[in-house]
């Protein structure tokens, strides 16, 4: 095969443009700065000699192009994929509040009961490159609980749910970093997240400073939406952007001592459904150009956009917007090289078993496609084929025999039957479909954690019930 097929990616910003969005950038954030929703890191930035006004740092403007140069000199390689992998994993997102029940089409809150069974399926697919642990969070516990429970079900339902989980809540991080640590996953990194419009929160900013002496570095990322906590024209978002996130490196390098890893990103905005629309054609425009510019600012070739976007949809069911949006979205990002593809099995904020299948489907023709064709054509050979064809067609032929699972992908869910032959199988449903299929890999289930270890996890969990689930609702963080 000449694959995997990998298109020229068209610039959509010029140099020019992103100087000028790099130079706002540094602007917004001298004169405005960076409000820190946190006192104690406050402090702490004011001892490591940053300007503190109020609730607010103001790094001086020769300080924030020291450390963009120095960034742009450190060259932090482009986001592309390792080795030469050919086929395409699909990543399962762990973010749904909603399950698509595969028997009565109920929209149904995660639980426990539902996310195993769920778990069941995803870990089922495991030799299919599907990739992942639980699809949401248990939401009958208790909220410091929640991201616990979920980690404990994915960790002894799925071989590759022992990743780490978003704690969400600083209470909740040290019982997720002792499963961590059990389960062979030490976290030795956490992220920050910047609230737009410049501003660092509260939760995530606790979480690093407790924890600062067991991790190697921090990241600070953020989720800013067009036209709703950011400006409307996307070079302005951008500048926003580009400023949220190297002040917050330098705030948290300045407090921490870590090394700090940070890129900006620029979300799709549904002004009139008023929620993030990453199913949206101009989501996967706002990731190219968001790349564009953590490119620029390394000194780098833009790479693949890390993520976000490829196979997710605006839609509530499986049909027909799901299939268009997570075809587009998977085709763009494996054309570009790609091949971890993320959103599996999600709709907007809701995981289904059925779509789950229905995506496999969209990556295994996504994935034919990039592999391409094998145009070796040698004359005997080619000659000797054509003379054993000819007066009788070439199915029966060896080298056909032998080599058509090669040429051609054959669909499991998708229907290529004459319509004659349809009509005559009644025509079947292929959502009915895609829930059967469902329902055989979760009946296939067979994983188990290692007993030890699955003992530990209950124990950490037992241990974090204690403490937890007595924690008053309204001491929920700022």
């Amino acid at each position: 095969m000449s694959g995997p097929i990998r298109l020229p990616r068209p610039r959509l910003l010029t140099d020019d443009q992103l100087t000028r969005i790099c130079e706002t950038g540094m602007e917004i954030l001298a004169r405005h700065g960076l409000m820190v929703m946190h006192a104690p890191a406050l402090e702490a930035a004011g001892r490591a000699g940053l300007r503190v006004q109020g609730d607010r740092v103001f790094p001086e403007r020769s300080d924030i192009g020291a450390f963009l140069a120095e960034e742009r000199a450190g060259g932090r390689p482009a986001p592309t994929e390792a080795g030469e992998k050919t086929d395409l994993t699909l990543n399962i997102s762990g973010y749904a509040s909603h399950i698509l029940d595969l028997d009565t089409d109920e929209l149904l809150p995660c639980t426990e009961p539902l996310l195993i069974e769920s778990c069941k399926l995803i870990d089922s697919l495991a030799a299919e490159s599907v990739v992942g642990g639980a699809p949401g969070y248990p939401t009958e516990v208790h909220h410091l609980l929640q991201p616990l429970l979920k980690y404990k079900i994915q960790a002894q339902h799925c071989r590759h749910g022992g990743e780490p989980v978003d704690h969400m809540w600083p209470p909740t991080l040290p019982y997720v970093m002792e499963m961590a640590e059990a389960l062979g996953h030490p976290i030795r990194s956490l992220p920050v997240y910047v609230v737009s419009p410049l501003a660092i929160g509260a939760e995530s900013l606790e979480s690093v400073m407790s924890a600062a002496h067991k991790l190697e570095r921090v990241s600070a990322s953020n989720m800013p939406s067009v036209g709703a906590t950011t400006p409307i024209r996307i070079g302005h978002a951008l500048a926003l952007g580009l400023a949220e996130v190297a002040g917050a490196a330098m705030v948290l390098r300045a407090i921490t001592g870590l090394p700090v890893g940070w890129s900006v990103w620029s979300m799709a905005f549904d002004m009139r459904g008023m929620s993030l629309a990453l199913g949206a054609p101009e989501q996967r425009l706002f990731m190219w150009a968001s790349e564009e510019l953590n490119a620029f600012c390394r000194g780098r070739e833009p790479g693949i956009p890390w993520g976000w976007g490829s196979m997710y949809t605006e839609a509530k069911t499986p049909g027909v917007q799901a299939a268009a949006e997570k075809m587009a979205g998977a085709m763009v990002y494996a054309l570009l090289g790609a091949r971890d593809l993320d959103g599996g099995g999600e709709l907007k904020n809701i995981f289904s078993p059925e779509q789950l299948v229905i995506d496999c489907e969209i990556r295994d023709y996504v994935a034919r496609l990039t592999a391409g064709v094998n145009g070796d054509c040698d004359p005997e050979t080619c000659f000797a084929e054509i003379v054993a064809g000819i007066g009788h067609g070439f199915m029966g032929v060896d080298s056909t025999l032998d080599s058509y699972r090669d040429v051609y992908w054959f669909p499991r869910l998708f229907e290529r039957r004459p319509v004659a032959a349809w009509i005559e199988a009644k025509g079947p449903d292929l959502r009915a479909r895609a829930k059967s299929i469902a329902r055989e890999f979760i009946a296939k289930y067979d994983y188990a954690l290692a007993d030890d270890i699955s003992k530990e996890v209950n124990r950490i969990y037992a241990d974090a019930t204690k403490h937890l689930a007595v924690w008053p609702d309204d001491r929920r963080m700022a």
